[in-house]
């Protein structure tokens, strides 16, 4: 080894032997800039003291968050080749002691190898302020390239508590976690705790019950169509900071689909290889893994119309979550984090990283897995008890209680009858007739089953007949052109009126009703979907429920109370 030449860690995280490089003191604030810029943040110097030393201010508006810092930082170059090969060092200079800001100082070392002008090459070490230590004669501060930069740069996160330095090491992505931390990481006894790096038991040092957020769970919500399943999720469920994923499980969705699958990349050089593809589950598995302090939400809607236990597959079995810290025999996790792992070494290279393949695999504590399944559609995708059992199930109560009253009390159309008053009798008659019906309560109307823009009325349809006549003359070519636009715009309310018989009629004669559509509906009369809509269409205010039974129209006009 020449005497220039280092052990230096490469941009893929083997230790070579090479030249050093280091950042000019621009390149470093450069640096600096963009670390601190990343994700939603803004970074500004509100005073540059030296070149090592700025006071900064982060903010960020999404969180409502602002801090400030006085930052003392250097580069991380080569030691005396006589002491140590593996060894680096920073200097901050005689003018620069940071124990004048002891609360709210960090001491920042920056490493580059190869590539001066990427962050995704560097990694940044951090240094906790010693009352004892002599700053302004401007001491070493050391880093190791193999036990410390070598680690973090291939597990992205790396806390040294066996030599009780107690650096932090990391790579620039995960500076707002260590700001968050620094204090409990580098200032406490306890042993510290960071993404990514195993304490060689197969349990990462990051999943202990003080750093990583508890709020993981399972949870099913289920309910008639439209009771508010969706709106309590993102109502309850996702807070302001969540990360939310959110997909549709059905008949054709696979294990490959949700997990993630091998599939055919084309090199550079042209050459085919076969890489893991990861899907949903997998991503949002790595991105909580490694963002402990952030919550993460996979929201799975009818995930009864899949057949869900195959999707999940050997995954199933981490379902079971840690419900409580044990006193004796404890295997470290939090609670909330899966309660066994699994084996999947597709999963885990994309949680840990290709040296932990071989770790089994959890759901982190900052997990959730949220799912919402239509009672009316339990034929679908049987869920059997072994899965139910697995999640928190919640059912979703299908009322007004708690439903916006401009929905609520609107009135379908011209007929002023509110969309409370028709949802509650509708359902009264649907249970009601559960001796004839198998299952008649998952039948109901859900509280949301419409929309508000579905009971709108466009006056502009008119007198139907009017409509008939202008379509003869249409056909016949023999339209104005001042007709012209007449039509045009009947048939644009036309398509306004239809939304509300279109879908709940509709469901009424399709589905609840389908056996004994004569419970509600003037059958006598009307024998056919196509001819209810149509009378639906024709009549006027409240005429338009003559397709209904006179019981049943008197039970939500309020006719039979005069």
């Amino acid at each position: 080894m020449e005497r220039d030449e280092r052990y230096e860690v490469s941009s893929d995280g083997r230790v070579v032997i090479g030249q050093p490089v280091t950042l000019s003191s621009q390149e470093r604030k450069a640096m600096i800039e963009k670390m601190f810029s990343i994700n939603g943040w803004k970074y500004t110097i509100l005073e540059e003291i030296t070149s090592a030393h700025y006071h900064i201010k982060l903010v960020n508006d999404n969180l409502g968050i602002t801090k400030t810092f006085h930052l003392y930082h250097g580069n991380v170059r080569k030691e005396d080749p006589e002491r140590n090969r593996e060894e680096k060092k920073i200097q901050l200079g005689t003018e620069n002691d940071p124990r004048t800001h002891m609360d709210d100082a960090l001491i920042l070392g920056f490493y580059v190898y190869e590539n001066k002008d990427s962050l995704s090459d560097t990694v940044v070490v951090a240094w906790p302020i010693e009352e004892e230590k002599n700053y302004p004669a401007n001491p070493s501060l050391r880093v190791n390239m193999r036990t410390d930069i070598q680690v973090a740069k291939n597990t992205g996160y790396y806390v040294d508590k066996v030599t009780g330095k107690n650096l932090v090491v990391f790579r620039p992505e995960f500076i707002y976690y260590y700001i968050e931390n620094y204090k409990n990481l580098q200032y406490s006894s306890a042993l510290a705790v960071h993404p990514g790096k195993s304490n060689g038991t197969g349990v990462s040092e990051m999943d202990s019950q003080g750093e990583r957020l508890t709020t993981g769970c399972n949870v099913l919500l289920y309910g008639v169509p439209g009771s508010g399943k969706s709106w309590t999720i993102e109502h309850e469920y996702c807070k302001q900071g969540s990360v939310v994923e959110r997909l549709v499980f059905h008949p054709d969705y696979t294990y490959s689909d949700f997990i993630g699958q091998i599939l055919p990349a084309v090199e550079e050089d042209g050459q085919v290889s076969y890489k893991f593809t990861p899907g949903p589950f997998t991503n949002i598995l790595r991105e909580a893994y490694n963002n402990p302090g952030k919550e993460y939400i996979l929201i799975i809607e009818e995930i009864n119309r899949g057949n869900a236990p195959a999707i999940f597959g050997e995954v199933f079995q981490l379902l079971d979550r840690k419900v409580e810290i044990r006193d004796i025999d404890d295997d470290g996790y939090p609670i909330g984090t899966s309660e066994y792992g699994i084996t999947n070494m597709n999963i885990a290279e994309e949680m840990y990283g290709k040296e932990r393949k071989a770790d089994k695999v959890r759901i982190p504590s900052n997990l959730s897995i949220i799912g919402t399944m239509n009672t009316s559609d339990q034929n679908v995708f049987t869920l059997d008890t072994a899965f139910q059992r697995r999640w928190d199930m919640r059912l979703i109560e299908n009322d007004f209680a708690n439903v916006d009253p401009t929905l609520a009390d609107a009135e379908i159309l011209d007929t002023t009858v509110t969309w409370r008053n028709f949802c509650v009798e509708i359902n009264k008659i649907v249970v009601g007739n559960s001796a004839r019906m198998t299952s008649a309560e998952d039948k109901r109307l859900g509280a949301y089953f419409v929309h508000l823009r579905d009971l709108e009325f466009n006056d502009a349809m008119g007198d139907l007949k009017i409509y008939d006549a202008l379509r003869k003359k249409e056909s016949k070519g023999t339209l104005t052109d001042d007709e012209k636009t007449q039509i045009a715009i009947i048939r644009d309310a036309i398509r306004q009126n239809r939304k509300f018989p279109e879908k709940v009629i509709k469901y009424l004669w399709d589905d609840a009703f389908k056996f004994n559509r004569e419970v509600i509906f003037e059958v006598t009369e009307y024998q056919s979907l196509e001819q209810v809509i149509r009378a639906f269409m024709y009549a006027q205010g409240l005429d338009r429920f003559k397709v209904f039974k006179d019981n049943v129209k008197d039970a939500f006009t309020g006719e039979d109370e005069e």
